[in-house]
């Protein structure tokens, strides 16, 4: 443990980890205060950003209502509504089921035994502000909305409190059941992986956790609400995505010339994909208004509400953050293999870790191009079984939308990916074949064995 304390100390002293830890601690200072500047009010003839939420939430519950009443019996409870009168209020909940008072509901075998009728619950609201009411809700099923509940089910239910004036504190509620309480199991699952990843990769586990948490942080926190305030998509992505790949290197390998080169070769290929992806885009005639069309249509009323946000450019955004992490790995790899390449051996000069560069890189390609292509094909595999089931004509397959924007995404993640490899090859192999040794302390058992092959060169 003093052992280590003492090379903490040591290296502390080097003057690139101050440097490293000055350039992270400079771009999470201005995330935060770009972050603080975006907190204002999402449109702009909304009092503030909690009524644009209200709205928003409001509609989307009535949506999931309108899409259940297509396929069962019934009708929603009278005092159900989207009034927007002042002592009307909406929210999420969660609640327990204390009792089933009735359940006519059946499994329908043609739909692989889904639940379908209605069930009577008494419910407690366990969250939020009515945390303690006993409530009666009816429970509608369907063949989309199979949410069967049983005594101790734990419910996601939506609320509307309608009070007589502001100051009611026991307003009369209506409540609707929305999903099953899910949090919990994706705070394990979370836990689970956190937990892997720290045992199997100790410190670097730990790190690639941050950088990973630090990268989602500036998508939540800085991307979409700076989309929501009008900023261009695609060079705003860009300039995060940058400022991301330092961070992340920085914190896993702290500066180095191998850090450099794979920052320079993840910048080189996710910037490749993105031009690949304007380009196709644009000969295509596609710009992400004809995609998703339902959220598409929501964004464009958004627009017509007073939110700023430009539409245009988000299915290119979405392409580069999706190809970022596959492109950090290649880079990475091939800058850390030269880098060894390097160390082991310092005679060893541009031409010859160029080629073993990428050599290493042709063995990456192959795998990563897979992943790629096939996760996409995994997100898009129930539309594959429609387009086999209706026996979709060939031209409308390959001239529709969807294809095209499915085949425009793959294909320019792939293209990223690939040629990162070249270029990050080049640049590790640019900034250490002109050294006599690499940027990092050469290991002693690393420098003996050098210095054995040479003698026997010799």
């Amino acid at each position: 443990m003093k052992n280590r304390f003492q090379n903490l100390k040591e290296k502390m002293k080097q003057p690139k980890t101050w440097i490293a830890a000055a350039i992270v601690a400079v771009i999470l200072l201005a995330g935060v205060l770009f972050a603080l500047w975006l907190r204002r009010p999402i449109a702009k003839y909304n009092a503030d950003r909690d009524d644009a939420a209200q709205v928003y939430f409001s509609h989307l519950a009535l949506a999931a209502d309108s899409n259940r009443i297509l396929f069962e019996t019934g009708e929603l409870p009278e005092d159900y509504s989207n009034s927007d009168e002042l002592l009307k209020t909406t929210s999420y909940a969660y609640a327990t089921v204390l009792k089933v008072l009735s359940d006519d509901s059946h499994e329908d075998e043609q739909t692989e035994n889904v639940h379908v009728g209605s069930q009577t619950l008494l419910v407690e609201i366990t969250t939020g502000e009515f945390k303690g009411r006993q409530l009666t809700v009816t429970n509608y099923m369907s063949k989309l909305f199979d949410k069967h509940a049983e005594v101790g089910t734990s419910l996601l239910v939506y609320l509307l409190a309608t009070r007589e004036n502001a100051a009611d504190p026991e307003p009369a509620l209506s409540v609707s059941v929305m999903n099953y309480n899910r949090q919990w199991l994706l705070f394990g699952l979370v836990a689970i992986f956190l937990l892997v990843t720290v045992l199997v990769g100790g410190k670097v586990g730990f790190r690639s956790i941050l950088g990973l948490g630090l990268t989602l942080a500036a998508v939540v926190f800085l991307l979409v609400p700076a989309l929501l305030k009008g900023f261009y998509a695609i060079p705003l992505t860009l300039i995060l995505c940058v400022l991301m790949t330092v961070v992340c290197f920085l914190l896993l390998d702290g500066l180095s010339r191998k850090t450099l080169s794979a920052i320079l070769g993840t910048v080189a290929g996710f910037c490749v994909a993105c031009l690949f992806a304007m380009l196709a885009s644009k000969l295509a005639h596609l710009d992400g208004l004809e995609y998703n069309v339902a959220e598409t249509d929501t964004l464009i009323q958004a627009k017509y509400q007073g939110t700023l946000i430009n539409i245009r450019g988000l299915f290119v955004s979405g392409i580069i953050i999706s190809a970022l992490g596959a492109v950090m790995d290649v880079a990475m790899s091939i800058s850390s293999s030269i880098n060894e390449l390097k160390t082991v051996n310092p005679d060893m000069g541009f031409s010859a870790l160029f080629k073993s560069g990428m050599r290493i890189g042709r063995d990456a390609v192959g795998t990563m191009t897979n992943t790629l292509i096939l996760a996409f094909t995994g997100g898009a595999l129930v539309n594959l079984l429609l387009i086999k089931y209706y026996s979709w004509d060939m031209k409308a397959i390959l001239s529709g939308d969807y294809i095209t924007h499915e085949v425009i995404t793959g294909i320019s993640g792939s293209i990223g990916l690939i040629l990162a490899v070249p270029l990050t090859a080049l640049i590790a192999a640019a900034l250490c074949g002109r050294m006599q040794s690499s940027l990092e302390p050469v290991h002693p058992v690393a420098q003996k064995s050098a210095d054995k092959k040479r003698k026997q060169s010799r």
